[in-house]
């Protein structure tokens, strides 16, 4: 199953104010809990904050890859 992750990134610019920004993940898990899992783990090493706003299911059955080596 596929999830839509929207996750705001709190990143501060050279001047010293707060830029948030949004971003959407496409994310393969078999639970809400699970993506959550995910996006945590995709930002462990991160030295700004963040903060997960939703997850949605998705109807999307499948991600069809072009960049397949077998071509």
């Amino acid at each position: 199953m596929y999830f839509k992750a929207k996750v705001t990134e709190k990143v501060q610019d050279d001047n010293g104010k707060i830029k948030k920004t949004s971003v959407e993940y496409l994310v393969q898990a078999v639970s809400v809990t699970d993506v959550e899992v995910q996006v945590t783990e995709e930002y462990r090493n991160v030295t700004f904050d963040w903060e997960l706003n939703s997850v949605s299911a998705t109807k999307i059955v499948k991600v069809m890859d072009n960049d397949r080596a077998d071509r």
